[in-house]
């Protein structure tokens, strides 16, 4: 089967997460307007698959700080480079239309003062594709890593079987987020409805944080209680205060 052969190639790429969905979820369930849904971008978009890799929650734990700046830019370059292999396998080694649509793909966070949106969110697809559901952050949140995980997503016409939704809802809608955002950017319509967001808030903090030679903020993230990696530190602290201190005064 074309997606096994697909999945394959993915795993031993060494991605940890790897779904597909239908790029006719964007119109059966819009959470977008039509110019962001992939079948207007790219004509011949059938199938849209996810590929997931983890952040390590002791080193988010620091946030703001180098050793967080350089997890997230690994785990870029890293998504950059499976997803061109990958995109490269199923074009030139299986016959396939596709392209990847590159993890963040903004010229820099300044940019994103003037239009807060992304050409395609990763995030939505990976909710279609099933990885995980979208939390009151509007971060995905999946079940091996709550919302500790980066997506890139490839866009194909391979005629490769969907994965489902996600039924339920992995958020456990504790309020963390909320309390630990420093540029409050998050606000509490109440009951079964995620937070709204101020995204010029977020960017504007984001961006304050990068002048100051470290970011993304990443603290939404970094205090959610869900996630199968957590339990690898259960019972213990997974870094002092001294040493977030310490993480935090040096390289920046």
């Amino acid at each position: 089967m074309i997606k096994d052969k697909i999945y394959s190639k993915a795993k031993e790429l060494r991605v940890n997460l790897v779904r597909t969905c239908d790029a006719e979820q964007w119109e059966r369930l819009p959470v977008q307007p039509p110019e962001f849904w992939p079948q207007n971008i790219w004509p011949w978009s059938k199938k849209v698959i996810c590929l997931g890799i983890p952040l390590f929650a002791p080193m988010i734990d620091s946030t703001p700080s180098m050793v967080y700046q350089e997890l997230y830019d690994t785990s870029n370059r890293i998504l950059d480079d499976i997803s061109y292999h990958l995109t490269n396998y199923i074009v030139n080694t299986l016959g396939y239309k596709a392209v990847w649509f590159p993890r963040d793909c903004y010229y820099s966070i300044d940019v994103l003062l003037d239009n807060p949106n992304a050409a395609f969110s990763h995030v939505i697809a990976a909710y279609y594709a099933g990885m995980g559901t979208i939390g009151d952050s509007h971060n995905l949140i999946t079940k091996e890593f709550g919302p500790r995980v980066r997506i890139v997503s490839i866009i194909t016409d391979a005629p490769i079987d969907s994965d489902p939704m996600l039924k339920g809802d992995l958020c456990l809608h504790c309020g963390k987020c909320l309390k630990a955002c420093p540029s409050k950017c998050f606000t509490n319509p109440g009951p079964d409805k995620i937070y709204t967001m101020d995204k010029i808030a977020c960017t504007a903090y984001n961006a304050e944080v990068k002048n100051q030679h470290h970011w993304p903020c990443g603290m939404c993230i970094d205090v959610c209680p869900v996630g199968e990696d957590l339990k690898t530190y259960k019972g213990t602290d997974r870094v002092t205060s001294s040493g977030i201190t310490h993480l935090q005064s040096f390289g920046s």
